[in-house]
């Protein structure tokens, strides 16, 4: 335990301060992730709806589905505090969380940046160079909707990727870490389908006033320093959880109350109905693979 607690603080004692200029978003695309992570299940992949913000030279990528499960359980509990007979004694009924991803992603184009936010019990955020991906421009092409789209191939993280990226959505990112195409990327998938960012819509944000900006709140750390974190937690979970309690920020309803600004005390019970969401949470496929040595 002495070993974790000083690996855990040593990891939040990283206080190099991460800064971006905030970018207003201008559009907003929307994909289905969908992505074989437990080989013994292939017939159940992992699913889940994204959300890419891009502005001019930033963008953010994270789960849509898993913001919309809490919106709808915010709006559980709001519904039963305000319909509750005794305020002082409540009986709350809420829907379990289903398994989503826990990384985001924000890329600066111009800063050549890629800053990644993930949840280990807290939230940390690490940053590194942005990958530089070698594209193959090919003739083929193909519509989505009424937006005109030119296939592209590469090699990357271990995976041979086909992607179609949009020159009239002059936006140099994509979903997850792609980027540096001369368009933005609609649709992706590698050779296998075991990984796919299939293309749902694009819409027009600019009169919304949403900014692309990294997280405030978030423990800043390296990158070798959370895998080493992630290391601990697989192999000591429970000493894991107690040595970072109350270590960073565990964003919840908000801020890190899981009932907003109810006092627990008033809570009476609480029952949990079954989440719809059927993902696993097993990876023994992980989306960035090793590459293979040549002989």
């Amino acid at each position: 335990m002495k070993n974790i607690l000083f690996t855990v603080s040593a990891c939040c004692a990283f206080l190099t301060v991460f800064a971006q200029k905030p970018e207003p978003a201008i559009g907003r695309a929307t994909y289905e992730f969908i992505h074989i992570r437990d080989t013994t299940k292939s017939d159940k992949p992992f699913k889940e709806t994204m959300s890419l913000l891009v502005g001019r030279n930033a963008s953010v990528y994270k789960s849509l589905s898993k913001q919309q499960e809490q919106e709808a359980l915010d709006k559980q509990i709001d519904g039963q505090v305000k319909s509750a007979v005794d305020p002082n004694k409540l009986s709350l009924t809420i829907t379990g969380g289903g398994v989503h991803s826990d990384e985001e992603y924000y890329q600066f184009i111009n800063d050549k940046k890629l800053f990644i936010e993930d949840q280990v019990v807290n939230y940390y955020l690490t940053e590194e160079a942005l990958p530089v991906i070698k594209w193959h421009i090919q003739k083929d092409t193909m519509s989505f909707g009424a937006l005109h789209a030119q296939k592209a191939t590469t090699h990357f993280k271990g995976r041979d990727y086909e992607a179609w990226f949009c020159s009239e959505l002059p936006f140099r990112t994509g979903p997850w870490q792609l980027n540096g195409l001369p368009g933005l990327i609609l649709q992706a998938m590698d050779s296998k389908k075991e990984v796919m960012f299939n293309f749902k819509g694009f819409e027009d944000v600019s009169d919304k006033a949403i900014d692309i900006t990294l997280p405030k709140d978030d423990i800043k750390t390296t990158v070798k320093d959370l895998a080493h974190l992630k290391e601990i937690r697989i192999k000591d979970p429970q000493g894991f959880a107690k040595a970072t309690q109350g270590s960073g920020q565990q964003r919840m309803r908000s801020g890190n109350k899981p009932f907003g600004d109810i006092d627990p005390s008033r809570i009476a019970s609480i029952n949990v109905n079954k989440s719809t969401n059927t993902n696993s949470a097993v990876i023994n496929n992980p989306i960035e693979l090793r590459e293979q040595k040549e002989n």
